[in-house]
């Protein structure tokens, strides 16, 4: 860690009107905000991702940048001045004299993620197009997930042979993943792409929609309850199981976010882990930020509840059950 806690406070403590340590951060009063709330909070320790100059984040104005910065702002210095000012002598050995202005500039900025589009496997074709063996059972299993067929591939031979494939797109510009699944008892049951395309489950996100910043999206384990809830008018997404990564967590910094996991042990667990990265990365006050909905414990999960009760019942129970998130709420009393 480059910036010492205590010499941060101190600046800070100097500075400003208000001042508040909360664990590792430390929260003053914005200079980007009219008011003198909390709004500016300071991790010295660089946040999730340990940026070796720090980081703040207003969350009132969404201004964002790395401590050293916040001190040539307020002090109305030179670089050189505010790394003195923080205790800083030198960096990857360089004295400070020889820091360039982009050692310490911090990007926090969904649109700076690119992705590389990929092409799907040899020997796929839409369902509808297929030969009449594959056509019935493909189109049988699509059905009776109550979905469209429409929104599905077909790989009819190779690596992916006997596998309903869905297709990933980044904001309808191109295919950036897949997920092939067997309808055919296969192991394993799920297969993406090959490590030659260099991409992998955790850097995507299945999105059945691209809502504007500020709206709410509800992330599931998997892309059939995504494209099941999506059915039913919501914004949904899938991260592909129980993990969700620091890229697919900054994917999502700009919405508000309905945890909407699987019912089972597992999936509870993985609960208060997502909500902490989601916080760690939000874009916004994290206050109602974050809410939670799981699907009753008698289906497990979304598509099997659709599938059993119909989608006025899935409707209806969301609007019943979803609430924000609190930390001491036991989420599997539903």
């Amino acid at each position: 860690m480059a910036i010492d806690f205590n010499i941060f406070q101190d600046w800070a403590d100097s500075r400003f009107k208000k001042v508040m340590v909360k664990g590792t951060e430390i929260r003053i009063n914005s200079i980007f905000a009219e008011d003198e709330k909390y709004h500016l909070w300071c991790s010295p320790s660089g946040g999730k991702n340990n940026r070796y100059f720090g980081v703040y984040h207003c969350f009132k104005t969404d201004q964002k940048g790395s401590l050293v910065n916040l001190v040539m702002q307020v002090d109305k210095c030179s670089k050189i001045e505010a790394l003195q000012t923080l205790g800083i002598e030198k960096y990857k050995g360089r004295p400070i004299e020889e820091i360039s202005e982009e050692d310490d500039e911090e990007i926090f900025n969904v649109d700076n993620i690119k992705f590389s589009f990929i092409s799907l496997p040899k020997e796929t074709k839409e369902i509808r197009l297929l030969p009449a063996s594959w056509y019935e059972s493909a189109s049988n299993y699509i059905k009776s997930r109550g979905l469209d067929i429409d929104k599905f591939y077909f790989c009819f031979g190779g690596r992916y042979h006997g596998r309903v494939l869905i297709p990933y797109y980044w904001k309808n510009k191109g295919l950036i993943y897949y997920n092939c699944r067997s309808i055919i008892n296969q192991q394993p049951k799920y297969l993406g792409p090959p490590k030659e395309c260099g991409v992998g489950k955790d850097d995507v996100l299945f999105f059945t929609s691209f809502p504007k910043a500020g709206e709410k999206i509800f992330l599931c384990e998997g892309e059939i309850d995504a494209l099941t809830l999506s059915l039913l008018g919501y914004n949904a997404c899938a991260c592909g199981g129980k993990n969700l990564s620091d890229k697919q967590a900054l994917l999502l910094s700009e919405y508000k976010i309905c945890l909407s996991l699987d019912f089972d042990e597992a999936g509870q667990n993985a609960l208060g882990i997502m909500y902490k990265k989601l916080c760690s990365f939000s874009l916004m006050d994290p206050h109602n930020r974050i809410s939670v909905c799981l699907p009753p414990q008698v289906s497990k999960d979304w598509n099997k509840f659709y599938v059993d009760f119909g989608g006025k019942m899935v409707s209806e129970y969301i609007k019943l059950k979803e609430r924000i998130w609190e930390e001491s709420d036991n989420y599997a009393n539903n």
